[in-house]
């Protein structure tokens, strides 16, 4: 019996230390991903330091002049934010942490407050919401924004029953963050972030948000659009698309000879070079601007041994000071 009871109390004993051991390493995992995680965070704080360090030294890019290499690919990342370039991928090494930093002017995206009918259209279309209901959306958003409370066709004033139930009235007034978008009828999270498309047979909606922004005169930054929002570009009165060989030479032309990016030859030196350039047909260069920069929008990932944190900015610049407007913080992994 004392044998059998000895026996048990080492199985208990071993039991016992095996379970303080897996919570040992437990704990030991979860403080070693946190330490990491902190560390992700700082770096990517650290790569915004050294996105407003550029912003604020694009007015005066002489402050870099010099042999140091180092220096000399700041001075050319300096000098194209000063053209309204936008600095892409840049990865900055912060004692074993890296931040990789993108910069790109506002107006590379669409001003959701200047967008006319055949603006909507065409984000509606590159988004994938269905035809038969962008009239109410285009609508409604107008209804929510005018000073007046004439409704729209497909519209909603402060009348309506979305309204009423939701206790609140259309804003009459310019929207001030895309994400007012929220408050309209009809905007769904779906449309706006992305997410299953009312037809299950049809593709994932990509999110309107990604294309928009509330900043700038309504006239894209040609030297830094993305090319979704580049084949959204349209004229009157027939909603004239840009072809898609000219946006692909849009691509390749403002990457300069080299076809790189952050390199001294990047960028075109205005809306003429670039229909020179492009081929691109002349009645489009009311809608484009080459250095608009008053507002820019910096990503900044920090990473430390898989562990990434990431930082969402938007800045006003000017040449005494970078003032931030838009903050947000999320850890990716």
């Amino acid at each position: 019996a004392a044998l059998v009871v000895a026996l048990w109390t080492v199985l208990i004993l071993s039991l016992l230390i095996g379970a303080m051991a897996y919570e040992m390493h437990i704990e030991a995992g979860i403080t070693s991903y946190a330490r990491k995680r902190m560390k992700a965070q700082v770096a990517a704080r650290g790569g915004v330091e050294y996105a407003k360090f550029l912003l604020a030294k694009s007015y005066d890019v002489s402050a870099f002049e010099g042999e140091d290499e180092e220096k000399e690919a700041q001075r050319i990342l300096a000098k194209n934010l000063s053209r309204g370039i936008s600095v892409e991928g840049v990865k900055v090494e912060m004692g074993g942490s890296t931040a990789t930093v993108s910069i790109q002017p506002e107006e590379a995206r669409k001003n959701v407050n200047e967008l006319d009918d055949c603006g909507w259209e065409d984000l509606f279309d590159r988004a994938g919401v269905p035809e038969e209901n962008q009239p109410e959306l285009i609508d409604c958003f107008m209804d929510f924004t005018d000073e007046n409370d004439d409704h729209r066709l497909n519209g909603a004033e402060e009348d309506d029953a979305f309204y009423k139930e939701r206790g609140y009235k259309p804003k009459n007034a310019p929207l001030d963050t895309v994400d007012e978008l929220m408050l309209i009828k009809g905007f769904t999270p779906a449309i706006v972030y992305g997410g299953p498309p009312p037809d299950p047979k049809s593709e994932p909606l990509k999110g309107i948000i990604y294309y928009l922004t509330t900043y700038g005169d309504g006239k894209i930054n040609i030297n830094s659009a993305s090319r979704d929002v580049l084949m959204q570009i349209s004229i009157p009165p027939n909603c004239e698309l840009l072809d898609e060989w000219v946006v692909d030479d849009i691509l390749k032309y403002r990457l300069g000879d080299d076809g790189l990016p952050n390199t001294k030859d990047d960028g075109f030196e205005s809306v003429q070079d670039a229909i020179s350039k492009t081929g691109m047909n002349s009645a489009f260069t009311d809608k484009f601007s080459v250095s608009d920069r008053q507002f820019v929008r910096v990503t900044s990932i920090g990473e430390n041994n898989g562990v990434q944190s990431g930082v969402w900015a938007i800045f006003e610049v000017g040449d005494k000071k970078v003032t931030p407007i838009y903050w947000r913080e999320e850890q990716m992994q």
